[in-house]
């Protein structure tokens, strides 16, 4: 047999190998590791559908331009502005109490003889007003009595949390929308009224908010700030900047569990499964991530769902 004829035999058997090494290359990808999870996943919005909703608010507001909204759902509007003003000065003397029953019967009455489309279209107008103010503030950084009388104590909320630094909000126009619609449906007492109730889009717009921009609750974060102003030491400082960061991941784990309650197509057991872990409850992610892979074997979260849940075990075991 010539020379030439055993390279030629020996290149089908190089051949043969590659496919062995990607089949052991993949097979070792797709092996659980042990690793860290990362952000929790957003929910879905459908855009089509949220653009549909903004766009029948602002339509509505147009028409009470040119249509004026009847004498008793104009009076429960002033009733609300009232009561705002009071909010926004943090004045809760008598006449705030007044001006917060004032709106009950205003709204009562705006009810019986008007009905709730008149309520709608009220909303619809006041949550246009608010945002040509809060576009104003964001310009000019002046709080008008206008917008008092249209956000009560939204904006110094905004400031407590951290969602307002100067005059930029976190927030953008989408999900002011949304945030005002719910604050505009409680101060009216009108939360549990089908037709003003906002929907799965404008709630998932919401969280998408909520889960990327937490924060601590109110009363920790206060507590926190104040220690860390009078902290003494930079062991002292990390440990409460620690302190916050887990309290602020613990606020974002309790809006993952509102948000599996709203949404059924939100992976909640797998957000759930990051959220505690970033928490430092390394159990209960644990515990997460196999509800998750129990009801998903397969799937586009599964071998991450894997890798997570060996990181929260090893870390459960180091405690």
């Amino acid at each position: 047999m010539a020379l030439g004829d055993d390279k030629q035999k020996s290149k089908p058997s190089v051949l043969a190998l590659i496919p062995v090494a990607v089949g052991l290359l993949l097979g070792g990808l797709m092996l659980p590791r042990q690793t860290p999870p990362g952000d929790v996943p957003l929910p879905v919005v459908d855009l089509v559908s949220l653009s549909r909703t903004e766009a029948a608010d602002q339509a509505l507001a147009e028409r009470s331009t040119t249509e004026r909204l009847p004498p008793d759902s104009r009076a429960a509007g002033e009733a609300i502005r009232v009561f705002n003003t009071y909010e926004a000065k943090d004045d809760t003397n008598a006449s705030f109490t007044d001006a917060r029953a004032a709106i009950d019967a205003r709204v009562a009455d705006a009810m019986q003889r008007d009905g709730v489309t008149a309520m709608v279209a009220l909303r619809a107008v006041q949550l246009s007003r608010f945002l040509e103010e809060v576009r104003r503030f964001e310009r000019t950084g002046e709080v008008s009595p206008e917008l008092d009388a249209l956000a009560g104590s939204f904006l110094t909320r905004m400031r407590v949390v951290g969602w307002l630094e100067g005059n930029e909000l976190a927030m953008d126009e989408h999900v002011l929308r949304v945030a005002y619609k719910l604050k505009w449906n409680g101060t009216a007492g009108l939360e549990k009224l089908p037709e003003l109730q906002v929907n799965l889009d404008e709630l998932r717009e919401l969280y998408t908010f909520y889960l990327s921009h937490p924060h601590a609750p109110e009363t920790q974060r206060f507590t926190i700030e104040s220690a860390l102003r009078t902290a003494r030491s930079q062991a002292d400082c990390d440990a409460l900047a620690e302190g916050q960061r887990m309290a602020t991941e613990q606020w974002r784990a309790d809006k993952i569990d509102k948000l599996a309650k709203i949404d059924p197509t939100y992976p909640a057991a797998y957000a759930k499964g990051i959220g505690e872990y970033r928490a430092g409850h390394y159990r209960a992610s644990a515990q997460a991530f196999d509800q998750w892979l129990e009801a998903h074997p397969d799937g586009p979260y599964t071998l991450r769902a894997r890798n997570f849940h060996r990181a929260a075990l090893a870390m459960a075991e180091a405690l």
